[in-house]
């Protein structure tokens, strides 16, 4: 949620608020997304133009784990889940600037627009799966879970969000972290830590004589949040005295110095009366209800990860603050129903989006308000992917922008079909529509996505009621009516963790215009970062890796056998030989790196490539996340081990004017034999599969082509292909 100004007004006075601290030996409560995200502005080494390399980012989160573990920290990491009704508003705002930032990003711009790849926080959990570190999903925001945990477990709070400036817990701001460990003498022994800045409460109130701890939730109230805009409070700021500072010119940082200076003479009950008395009549519950609920959650000790995490609970009942009367009567509101208090100033583009705005305060309040003990399980266990949380709690679908064509239709509508039956199953087929926020050029329009999409009930229970076998059933029906003619014999040929991504593949080709080099690319990615890479290492420097291996590489295309049978039968791949892995990486590493033409030529970055493998992405990311609905009949992608979007771009580049892709590549890895055959297999497997299917790909040409949504007339947005 985070406090207007508050971070930087720490910053600027770390050397009084934050303490040196040794990070060791201790639990960590991390915030997820926060990290995530972090992690990724801090990686040197990706391409977001291209659409996620995400083996590095895999990589830079392996190392952060290690290190924690390597200084005996134990982790334990928690994700916000659908967003709250009241947060709809600046979702949309956000996910708006988003996508004006995507729309300029190419190979040049890149380096200053952080994007964040597409699968970015599936990467992250697949790394945390990895590892076995623990992590659980809330049902809604992780705030005050996070800081009710850490109470629990009086250890540190790891995020970048300034709310826990505010919570009476111990919070290592992630900028102040060092993240490479040190060795250090402690206590006579040697110990590995890693420095870094602690925050607490305390520190703040030792610095301001006289501030009550209590006090600081009206300061997040009061500065404004996603409850409550900062301009309702404008009579009480224009009677605060505004500290002159020589080096603070920034009202906002004049304010928050105001604020504690006031405070420091106040108790939690004056103070409140005080802020009430300046609000106009109809403001006031309304703001006394959420003054209430920033107390509540300041104390807040419900921790429902707790139970998640295997951990004893002693916990003690939750702080019901009483507010002080203040002579005018009322009824307490809904925290949900204060949207009118917040300045609509942010929301006024795109008229196709207020209207819905405007709905936010009504739909699906229900939902948010009474979420089933069933459902918030089936969420904390990982058993219904994110991606589907505010379709049952809003009725709504939010798609992160990804790089792609922005003069050709939205990626993400080829997957609606699949969204629409999540939909379905997650509500009983019981709901004519959701609404989906389509990108239509570098704006957002609604698009309703009704019943027009929907196949037939498999089965008239009740979804909690199905049994996993009756859920994995669901997922087969799915697919026998969206694909129909898919041989599941030769599915089930394939590598057990290439078999999804198969199943994406003949989704994408059915539904886009695919060239035949982009799937060939994506079979040659796969190969490269589940085989190749565990055999020779994550070397991804083409030129060093080529030097180091410059005697063992003369040496095997010397005696390379040329005259070999290719066995189109070889899917195991432990029987790859890592001479031959050698030779492959040995040409295919330099994929990883920007082609050298888009280099000397920037304007050659082809966006149709790029809007191809975006649609692929949605496509892999919604078959998973429908195989993770239906109880995963199948074993789920691990997308860092099968896809990178730089390697995939250069090698459907080099392919692009390749009649026959598979020979050509055959060539261009030759004397590697038997990954020769581990790739010539899935391809006869690929091709079988595609006779049977009666799919084919298409004749690559950079001119946009026809899209089954052109078929639609009229209201072509509320329309679906045929």
């Amino acid at each position: 949620m985070g406090v207007r100004g508050l971070t930087t007004y720490i910053n600027r006075h770390q050397d009084l608020f934050l303490k040196d601290y040794y990070l060791h030996d201790t639990s960590l409560v991390i915030d997820g997304h926060s990290l995530c995200a972090q992690l990724y502005v801090s990686l040197n080494t990706s391409f977001p133009a291209f659409g996620g390399d995400y083996d590095n980012i895999a990589l830079l989160t392996k190392k952060f784990f290690k290190n924690l573990r390597k200084c005996n920290v134990t982790p334990f990491v928690i994700f916000d889940g659908c967003h709250e009704t009241r947060k709809l508003k600046t979702v949309l705002s956000r996910l708006r600037n988003k996508l004006k930032g995507t729309s300029q990003l190419d190979p040049v711009t890149q380096k200053n627009l952080k994007i964040f790849p597409y699968m970015l926080r599936d990467v992250f959990r697949e790394v945390l799966i990895e590892l076995k570190i623990s992590y659980t999903i809330c049902e809604f925001e992780a705030d005050e879970e996070i800081a009710a945990l850490a109470r629990h477990l009086n250890c540190p709070v790891l995020s970048y969000d300034s709310d826990f400036f505010i919570y009476n817990v111990f919070y290592i701001p992630y900028n102040m972290l060092d993240k490479k460990p040190k060795q250090i003498d402690l206590d006579g022994s040697r110990v590995h830590v890693m420095e870094c800045k602690l925050y607490k409460v305390q520190y703040l109130c030792e610095h301001f004589k006289g501030l009550q701890e209590e006090l600081l939730p009206l300061l997040a109230t009061v500065l404004g949040n996603d409850y409550v805009e900062k301009q309702v409070f404008s009579k009480f700021f224009n009677q605060l005295k505004l500290p002159k500072s020589k080096g603070v010119k920034n009202d906002e940082q004049r304010q928050i110095q105001a604020l504690f200076n006031w405070l420091q003479n106040e108790t939690l009950h004056s103070a409140i009366s005080k802020i009430l008395g300046r609000l106009k009549k109809d403001q006031k519950n309304k703001v006394k209800t959420i003054i209430k609920k920033s107390i509540d959650g300041y104390y807040c000790s419900d921790c429902k990860s707790i139970r998640y995490f295997s951990l004893q609970s002693d916990l003690d009942k939750n702080y019901d603050f009483i507010m002080p009367e203040d002579g005018d009567e009322g009824a307490y509101f809904d925290v949900e129903d204060c949207d009118d208090l917040n300045d609509d100033d942010e929301c006024n583009e795109g008229a196709a989006i207020d209207e819905d705005e405007e709905q936010a305060k009504n739909t699906s309040t229900l939902n948010f308000k009474n979420l089933p003990d069933w459902l918030a399980c089936k969420i904390r266990n990982n058993l219904i992917p994110t991606t589907y949380l505010n379709l049952y709690a809003h009725h709504k679908h939010f798609c992160n922008p990804q790089p792609e064509d922005f003069t050709d239709e939205d990626s993400f509508l080829s997957v609606l079909p699949i969204v629409r039956y999540a939909f379905d199953i997650l509500t009983d087929f019981s709901l004519d529509n959701f609404l989906y926020y389509s990108r239509e050029n570098d704006h957002y329009w609604k698009l309703p996505v009704g019943n027009d999409y929907s196949v037939e009930r498999p089965l008239d229970i009740p979804y909690e009621q199905l049994s996993d076998t009756q859920l994995k059933q669901y997922f087969q029906h799915f697919l026998n009516i969206e694909l129909q003619n898919l041989d599941y014999t030769a599915i089930e040929r394939l590598p057990s963790n290439f078999q999804l991504i198969m199943i994406s593949i003949l989704w994408w080709i059915k539904y886009c215009s695919v060239p035949a080099a982009h799937v060939h690319s994506l079979i040659m990615s796969y190969i490269m970062l589940q085989i190749i890479d565990e055999k020779t290492g994550t070397a991804r420097n083409h030129f060093q890796f080529n030097n180091r291996h410059t005697s063992k590489l003369r040496e095997l295309r010397q005696n390379a056998n040329e005259n070999i049978e290719i066995c189109e039968n070889f899917l195991n791949k432990n029987k790859v030989q890592y001479t031959d892995c050698l030779l492959a990486a040995s040409v295919l590493l330099k994929h990883f790196e920007i082609d050298d033409s888009i280099i000397k030529k920037p304007k050659s970055y082809d966006t149709k490539k790029i809007h191809s493998f975006a649609q692929f992405q949605c496509a892999l990311q919604q078959i998973n996340a429908l195989n993770t609905l239906c109880t995963s009949p199948f074993e789920s992608t691990v997308c860092y081990k099968s896809y990178n979007g730089t390697f995939v771009y250069n090698i459907a580049l080099k392919l692009e004017n390749q009649v026959d892709p598979t020979a050509f590549l055959e060539q261009y890895i030759k004397g590697a034999n038997t990954v020769i055959m581990f790739y010539k297999s899935i391809c006869k497997i690929y091709g079988e599969l595609l006779e049977k299917m009666k799919l084919s790909t298409v004749q690559w040409s950079h001119k946009r082509k026809r899209s089954r949504w052109d078929n639609c007339e009229g209201q072509s947005r509320h329309c679906r292909w045929s």
